[in-house]
């Protein structure tokens, strides 16, 4: 973790607002601040660092140059087998000056090339490659979209880049305008998709995608393409789980490798327990655990962690969230966050990532990634069901209304209305409103808000309506909205999170084996229940998913209704009044769950009264 920012115009540029652009950034990286121009007494390039030591905690400093000094590197994250690569180039007679997997890419771009030298990495990381012969730029992103990373052109055409939109507003020469389609997509989508961002001219770089500058101008370069899942089940079952634990454990144990301790995110499910286990079957001494306790039935998976650290022998580190936190919370989140998101789970990980950091660790394992890759969401199995229901959608519309309001996690009536909302729309729109907070005809969303949608699921076309829905939540749930969570919630404290499936071979391999091995009627991750049969007890293999969240549902309910009070005029020109007044009331009157609804409405208002809202 490290947060990098800079400008670049290969005829010259002004690089006076790099220094705050990077200290905008310095949560993310407290170990070291550096700024570096290029080009003599007119310079073309302004680099800043925030560097967050975690690897060659001495000699790792950046940017880092090939031995020829061509090429100078920048890089916020991890290349995971950086150790094995090194090996390799000294073999090859090239000499490095040091353990530095930032030096390693230098030397590996100077030796292969930048795509090559890409392919050949195992990690996460947002890299900045300046090639000072050609005066070219380049900024890249890992293939899953791990780490971020923002750019502009200025009306001079200069291009300015940050890894949080923060750094960006830091210069002058930045002042952009809100984008309403952008609004919109949050309100339905409760993030906001690549390479939108709330400000109209701010993009992010794709995953698995770089911006090429020089000076006839910026062009884009996808260098890995996301695999899209098989349907079927060919190959035998037991061989498939055998190859997910060999690929799984050697991306945990790729993951273990750091000059500071690793902990371990855990919650009692199949994700995180076989983390933590594939890491303390090779740690020679206890692993230590950290897991959040949630009071609310439907919410809380405190015990069934400890359960968990207890079978493992793990040192576990319980955390604690009541409704008593949440305006504490709301107000650090809304003045950190520079972009809304409106997942509710970012309350739990930014007091539990929190406590990592209080605990003295700044790097820990996660199991973020599972699902969309392995089947671990109902949606999944009810879009099989979709077809059949529609003609029927008006019925089950009322059935699913006459259903008694719960609000004990994401519960069957939930579904059951989410479900019926989603009855006759194209397969991708259908699971982004299952997925969704607002309807787009109730905040009366522009046709637009659907371009990043419908270009994913064209990418999807010919596989069966599951693992479609997977390809589209790894390209838009978990890419803009789960790692945006995680990493701005690490960021703000300081640490480095390491999440094994989202190694691109788990991926890949996941993709490969077919919708068969993965579901079977309701029951997802099957291979995975397989691949870890001899490292769990049979509860944790068995457990149904009940998700990482906060009981902001009831909670707004009841002891912190006070936060919706006004909230239709702090919203008033994105979400009509009649709407959310009349969800604040349905909701509070417990006729009905707006949970999704009313958290993204409080999470834009508290966003735009903000220090990074309009100003």
């Amino acid at each position: 973790m490290c947060g990098i920012a800079g400008v670049f115009r290969a005829a010259g540029v002004d690089p006076s607002p790099v220094p705050a652009m990077s200290r905008a950034l310095a949560h993310r990286g407290p170990d070291g601040h550096t700024v570096r121009r290029y080009g003599g007494r007119a310079p073309y390039a302004a680099v800043g660092i925030e560097r967050l030591a975690i690897v060659d905690l001495e000699g790792g400093g950046q940017p880092a140059k090939d031995v020829s000094g061509r090429w100078r590197v920048c890089l916020n994250g991890e290349i995971y087998n950086h150790t094995r690569i090194a090996r390799e180039l000294s073999a090859s007679g090239v000499v490095l000056q040091s353990g530095s997997d930032t030096e390693l890419l230098a030397a590996l771009i100077a030796k292969t090339g930048l795509e090559r030298a890409l392919q050949q990495c195992h990690g996460m990381f947002a890299v900045v490659v300046l090639d000072t012969v050609e005066r070219r730029l380049y900024l890249v992103r890992d293939r899953m979209g791990v780490k971020p990373l923002h750019w502009t052109e200025l009306a001079d055409g200069t291009v300015a880049w940050a890894s949080e939109i923060k750094g960006l507003l830091q210069h002058p020469g930045i002042s952009p305008d809100l984008d309403p389609i952008a609004i919109q997509q949050f309100l339905l989508f409760e993030y906001i998709p690549t390479p939108r961002t709330i400000w109209r001219g701010i993009h992010k770089v794709g995953p698995g995608t770089w911006l090429e500058v020089d000076a006839s101008g910026a062009r884009q370069h996808r260098w890995w393409t996301p695999p899209v899942p098989e349907s079927g089940s060919a190959g035998n079952f037991q061989r498939w789980a055998k190859s997910l634990h060999g690929a799984l454990q050697v991306a945990v144990h790729h993951r273990m490798e750091a000059d500071v301790p690793v902990a371990y995110l855990l919650s009692g499910g199949i994700d995180s327990s076989a983390v933590a286990a594939l890491a303390q079957a090779k740690s020679p001494s206890p692993i230590h655990s950290f897991s959040m306790h949630v009071p609310g039935v439907g919410f809380d998976e405190g015990e069934a962690a400890a359960d968990v650290a207890r079978f493992l022998g793990a040192v576990h580190h319980p955390v604690h969230l009541g409704p008593e936190d949440l305006p504490e919370l709301l107000e650090a989140v809304s003045a950190f966050m520079d972009e809304p998101l409106a997942d509710s789970s970012l309350l739990p990980t930014w007091k539990l990532l929190g406590a990592v950091r209080a605990a003295g660790f700044v790097a820990v394992q996660s199991g973020d990634g599972a699902d969309e890759s392995l089947a671990g969401y109902p949606t999944y199995p009810a879009h099989w069901l979709a077809g059949p229901a529609a003609p029927a959608a008006g019925l089950l519309r009322r059935l699913a209304h006459a259903l008694p309001v719960q609000d004990a996690g994401v519960t069957a009536d939930y579904m059951a209305r989410r479900f019926t909302k989603g009855l006759g729309l194209p397969w991708a729109r259908r699971h982004q409103v299952w997925m969704g907070a607002w309807l787009p005809q109730e905040v009366r969303a522009d046709e637009a808000v659907w371009a990043e949608v419908d270009a994913h699921a064209a990418a999807a076309e010919g596989t069966d309506p599951a693992s479609r829905a997977m390809y589209l939540d790894q390209r838009l749930y978990l890419g803009d909205g789960v790692l945006v969570k995680v990493d701005r919630a690490a960021g703000a404290h300081g640490i480095e999170v390491r999440s094994p499936f989202l190694d691109h071979t788990v991926v890949e391999l996941s993709a490969q084996m077919g919708l068969g091995h993965k579901l079977r009627g309701r029951t997802g991750k099957r291979v995975l229940r397989e691949a870890m049969g001899d490292r769990l007890p049979p509860e944790v293999l068995e457990r149904k998913k009940k998700g990482f969240g906060a009981p902001v549902g009831p909670w707004l309910r009841g002891p912190c209704t006070g936060l919706l009070d006004g909230l239709d005029e702090r919203v008033a020109d994105w979400v009509p009044g009649d709407q959310l007044r009349r969800a604040v009331r349905e909701h509070r009157a417990g006729t009905a769950d707006h949970r999704r609804r009313l958290w993204s409405a409080l999470m834009l208002a508290t966003w735009l009264d903000g220090p990074w809202g309009p100003r």
